[in-house]
């Protein structure tokens, strides 16, 4: 069967950039569509992101300056770290550099984003799939990254973000048509991107019968050295019956020109064309809680990346009252300071083999004296004690079993923490799961492949909620000894447990079994 399409998209990444905040949205950004031409210029800020968008920008903001460390949480300056009445510039950046961030909120994202992936993510009945995605799981993004290492990348952004995308590209073929059997042979086929959720500057959806279908999106796209910011934009739009009716969806790409400013922007397009799937070939992956239709997402972690700035500044403020109290001030009561010829005060020198002399005061008659003012260490006891108390909310806050310092919490405590991980991420990992199948659907839809016969994908979500011991093995043990759990299910359970390798299965450990036996081997079979 013939592709359709003369044109697709080229390849394009989208991860890495950060547009800058929030303008609102025109209701109409580019005149008709089908009309755009290369060379075509327009002066409207096609940089400015919709409300959803706006409304997300200050947690990216912060969850991508903790995620990156503290240098990123420092370059913010202000923003995380307040500046002080009457404070200087200079008394402000000294205070900055002593700045200290124990990032327990990234800890907690990795910890989270890794519960997935104790096992291969994995195709259901894979044996009936077609050789071409058995190939394609092994490489769905061209990059030599497989359908486990792709997800990941995946869950980690959706876990951190709020949001995550899924691009389902088609490599740019030319104005060639090839036949499936052609592509094949050339080795064109789909691949997957991410795009950040802050790549995405606006998105809507519309009801088509009874399923919201994305009709409109525009995505900053970072650009390559050498290049412009860019802007690329798909719509969706309605043939009219001359035309054969039914859905076409065009892009455009376009860049800032030279002469573009802040107040006046101008863009051009650069490039754009059709898709010949008749679908905005783009998923979301969605682990906070969405405001119906919209896509203004409350993330999970919101508490614990807010929490986690308050630690940074708590830290922060240990670090720089030990940095004062380090070098005591010296105090000078009834002293006459020497003065420079300027007027200015000398400034006294201090250290060992100095001496300094007190003098008599002549207005009161008594001898002068120096004193070291020693900082009380009280406060800096108590920043300390709080800073650790918030260390373990933070922990708590986002859902992890503590570990450290778990003697100090009971076993209930440790089990409701444990819970609440096991609860969230299991929700986390459905809607990763509905993710990867709908990615998969439109990857057939670019094979022309049945739809109906893309994969389910299995997603692994039996996390163990372990408090301490082995208390779970044993009472496995004494169950299949009782003989009230088969072989295969107690299998099963210990390699949940990760007692035994992920790459144990029965039908192998079954042959091995069977060669052990003396004699003429008998035929084992599943029942």
């Amino acid at each position: 069967m013939a592709r359709k399409t003369k044109r697709n998209l080229r390849p394009a990444v989208f991860d890495g950039g950060k547009p800058t905040a929030a303008s609102p949205l025109a209701q109409s950004l580019v005149g008709a569509a089908l009309a755009a031409e290369r060379g075509s210029v327009v002066t409207e800020n096609l940089m400015s992101r919709d409300r959803d968008s706006a409304w997300m920008v200050p947690y990216w903001d912060k969850t991508d300056a903790i995620i990156d460390g503290i240098e990123a949480v420092r370059a913010t300056g202000t923003k995380f770290l307040p500046k002080f009445n009457d404070e200087t510039d200079q008394e402000y950046s000294n205070r900055l550099i002593c700045t200290k961030m124990t990032n327990v909120y990234r800890d907690i994202v990795e910890s989270l984003s890794s519960k997935p992936f104790e096992q291969e993510i994995s195709l259901v009945d894979a044996d009936d799939q077609p050789q071409e995605i058995l190939d394609f799981i092994e490489d769905v993004d061209g990059l030599g990254n497989n359908l486990t290492m792709f997800a990941s990348s995946t869950f980690f952004n959706g876990v951190n973000s709020a949001i995550d995308w899924i691009f389902v590209d088609y490599p740019n073929v030319g104005e060639g048509v090839r036949t499936v059997s052609q592509a094949r042979a050339e080795n064109i086929r789909p691949f997957w991107s991410h795009v950040l959720g802050r790549n995405v500057l606006a998105a809507r959806y519309v009801m088509e019968n009874s399923k919201a279908v994305l009709s409109y999106m525009r995505l900053y796209e970072p650009p390559n050295e050498g290049e412009r910011d860019r802007v690329r934009v798909f719509k969706r739009l309605q043939r009219s019956m001359d035309d054969g009716g039914g859905n076409v969806v065009v892009w455009e790409l376009w860049e800032k020109t030279e002469r573009a400013t802040l107040n006046a922007p101008e863009f051009t397009l650069i490039d754009t064309g059709n898709i010949s799937i008749g679908v905005i070939p783009l998923v979301p992956f969605i682990t906070g809680r969405r405001e119906g239709r919209s896509l203004r997402i409350h993330p999970v972690l919101r508490d614990a990346a807010d929490l986690q700035i308050d630690l940074y500044q708590d830290e922060s403020a240990l670090k720089y009252n030990k940095v004062i109290s380090g070098y005591s001030m010296l105090s000078a009561s009834g002293v006459t300071p020497e003065k420079n010829p300027d007027g200015s005060v000398k400034r006294v020198p201090i250290g060992p083999l100095r001496i300094l002399y007190g003098g008599m005061n002549p207005q009161t008659g008594q001898a002068g004296e120096w004193k070291f003012i020693q900082p009380s260490a009280e406060m800096s006891k108590f920043l300390s004690e709080d800073i650790k108390q918030t260390i373990q909310n933070l922990r708590e806050l986002g859902k992890q079993p503590l570990t450290a310092q778990s003697g100090n919490l009971t076993t209930v405590t440790t089990a409701v923490a444990a819970g609440k991980s096991k609860s969230a991420v299991q929700a986390m990992c459905q809607n990763l799961k509905d993710t990867l199948e709908n990615a998969f659907v439109l990857t057939y839809m670019w094979l022309t492949l049945p739809v109906e016969d893309a994969p389910s994908v299995n997603v692994f979500d039996e996390f163990d909620n372990i408090v301490e011991g082995d208390a779970d093995l044993v009472m496995l043990r004494e169950m299949r000894k009782e003989g009230d759990l088969s072989r295969e299910t107690y299998w099963d359970e210990v390699k949940r447990r990760r007692v035994l390798s992920s790459e144990f299965t029965p039908e192998r450990e079954r042959e091995r079994m069977l060669k052990e036996v003396p004699g003429d081997n008998p035929v084992i079979t599943d029942g």
